[in-house]
């Protein structure tokens, strides 16, 4: 019972969200801008997803919100038009500062870590895509529930990141994080606890295997 309800809130709160976004035509893709008026994070975005094909047929919103708790976030849409129709839509949500942070604002990023912190979004996306509407709501619920999962699957984003031609972009934006002063401690634990460390990503490049957290299914 308590599962059902969750499903519905989920739905409810996800088609409320979903008012008044108008879709635009990106190279045959359909990208939406909410909140996102600065067009340099714009062309980083366009120019990411372009080469994510398996996406392109996909309705995908880069919407700017108040994150708590993190700077960028990616998720599927779930609503009642999505489940009668059968169609599949995504959003990536990003705050205006870098978690924990009031001086670094999303948009000053330099290009190239704007680029990494997408295409690890969107990695997550090409992740979604082999999970049903059941598997989403159990991998919302893994992820904020164990720690192995959560690894996993952050390291699975790199990865397919990686595999889009996109590992310079992912150790730039590591490389900020890491090494930023006006990055918190707390936020750079995270990043160490969870996310593919530079060697691992060099490993991928490499076409060496990087040590991977394994995950039971």
């Amino acid at each position: 019972m308590i599962g059902l309800l969750l499903i519905l809130v989920v739905i409810l709160w996800s088609t409320i969200i979903s008012i008044n976004i108008k879709p635009t035509e990106l190279d045959g893709m359909t990208v939406n801008y909410k909140g996102i008026e600065n067009e340099d994070v714009q062309m980083a975005f366009d120019e990411v997803i372009r080469e994510y094909e398996v996406l392109h047929p996909y309705e995908i919103t880069l919407e700017k919100r108040k994150l708590k708790k993190t700077t960028m976030v990616a998720q599927p849409i779930i609503n009642l038009s999505n489940l009668v129709k059968g169609e599949r839509k995504y959003r990536i949500m990003i705050a205006e500062y870098i978690r924990d942070s009031k001086e670094l604002r999303v948009s000053d990023l330099p290009t190239e870590v704007l680029k990494g912190w997408f295409a690890h979004e969107l990695g997550h996306i090409v992740d979604y895509e082999k999970r049903s509407v059941m598997g989403m709501m159990s991998y919302g619920i893994r992820y904020y529930t164990s720690d192995e999962f959560k690894k996993s699957v952050e390291h699975e984003a790199d990865s397919i990141a990686i595999e889009h031609g996109f590992h310079k972009e992912i150790i730039a934006t590591k490389r900020y994080l890491l090494e930023n002063e006006l990055v918190s401690e707390s936020y750079k634990d995270q990043l160490h606890k969870y996310y593919m460390p530079i060697e691992g990503v060099e490993m991928c490049v490499k076409d060496q295997n990087p040590i991977q957290p394994t995950l039971n299914e």
